[in-house]
């Protein structure tokens, strides 16, 4: 990653403010140049604005039930370079794991296009049965996976964010994949919250003040956590009725979709913060 590269610099900033993610933002330097390096095929999608508006009228994100292809040799490519990353950039007891992974793929007792498919459908249990049964970690095959699916999803994103405004969405998942909201941001010179995918980079308008888990809108029970000083460009939004959380940023513009994975990653002190204090995020 060239050092004018904004995510380099970015990473290079977190790893300065904060000795403890030196090795994270390490990991990330090697990881995302590859979820744009390896040319992983994501076929062509299409919706009619009908199709679109029945779909999210019913809640159903616009990837629901399509038949979502990709290229199997790159993926199986993408999966064993993420994990490689992993295993040459941690320490032994996380890179033994990525290690495991990886000859899997290689030696193909791991079907790539299968467990990318699965993920696609949000199916976790079966890939963790799956990583159980031939004793491998299901929470790196996981992590692995999702991050492996990125460059897919992006480009099946691009495909159908102009549908974004066919209808309202109120909901706290992503309108195009169904991931739950990686971060909120209050972008403009309004500060409307939009809440932004980590899976697929999609942005849509929500509600200011509502529990983007369980729609929680009683004020009473919606609260923030935040550092002293910090409260106008970051903070945690809590709901006490079910006990999730939302990390909020400011950001006039719209944060860049490759950029996602970087500011959850500057941001994680307040993920610890939060679930200390006995929120959680989905």
């Amino acid at each position: 990653m060239k050092p004018s590269d904004p995510i380099a610099s970015r990473l290079a900033a977190v790893a300065k403010e904060s000795g403890d993610l030196k090795g994270e933002a390490r990991l990330y330097e090697t990881i995302l140049p590859l979820l744009r390096e390896v040319p992983l095929y994501a076929c062509q999608v299409s919706l009619t604005p009908d199709q679109a508006r029945a779909k999210m009228e019913k809640g159903l994100p616009l990837l629901h039930g399509l038949d979502l292809e990709l290229d199997g040799q790159s993926a199986c490519e993408l999966m064993s370079q993420l994990a490689h990353a992993v295993e040459n950039t941690s320490k032994k007891k996380q890179a033994d794991p990525a290690r495991h992974i990886r000859q899997a793929v290689k030696e193909e007792r791991l079907d790539v296009s299968e467990l990318l498919a699965h993920v696609a459908a949000g199916e976790d249990g079966i890939v963790e049965a799956s990583a159980n049964s031939m004793q491998l970690s299901p929470a790196l095959l996981l992590t692995l996976a999702r991050y492996a699916l990125k460059p897919a999803m992006h480009e099946w994103r691009r495909q159908l964010e102009s549908l974004a405004g066919i209808s309202d969405w109120d909901s706290g998942y992503c309108f195009v994949c169904g991931a739950y909201a990686a971060l909120g941001e209050l972008q403009g010179n309004d500060q409307a919250k939009h809440l932004r995918c980590g899976r697929c980079g999609a942005d849509w308008l929500f509600i200011r003040l509502r529990c983007i888990y369980c729609g929680n809108e009683d004020h009473s029970t919606l609260g923030y956590l935040s550092i002293e000083g910090q409260h106008e460009k970051m903070r945690v939004e809590v709901c006490d009725k079910c006990k999730g959380y939302l990390k909020v940023i400011a950001a006039f513009t719209p944060t860049a979709p490759d950029m996602l994975p970087v500011e959850d990653l500057a941001t994680l002190y307040m993920d610890f913060i939060a679930q200390e204090r006995g929120y959680a995020r989905r």
